[in-house]
């Protein structure tokens, strides 16, 4: 299923995006679209609390055995807007 969608742009975002297609081998619709369906795809990561950067990250360090990590956050928190706990 499709469907048409009328933009309004600068001149000037409109060649870039031009080149883009071109240098692509495509079309200009299917650059905005694919940027569209990058955009949402990211956009539902976001939400859904994953991120390439944290994902990447996962694991990454290795905390010592009773590692309390909510009163460091907390205490982090409370560091960076001036709050005494």
């Amino acid at each position: 299923m499709s469907a048409t969608l009328t933009l309004d742009l600068e001149f000037e975002v409109l060649r870039l995006a031009e080149r883009e297609a071109q240098a692509r081998h495509t079309t200009l619709p299917e650059v905005v679209a694919q940027q569209l369906r990058v955009m949402a795809r990211n956009w539902q990561d976001s939400q859904a609390g994953k991120t390439p950067i944290t994902d990447a990250l996962r694991g990454a360090v290795k905390l010592p055995p009773g590692f309390d990590t909510l009163a460091v956050l907390t205490e982090e928190l409370q560091k960076k807007h001036g709050r005494q706990g």
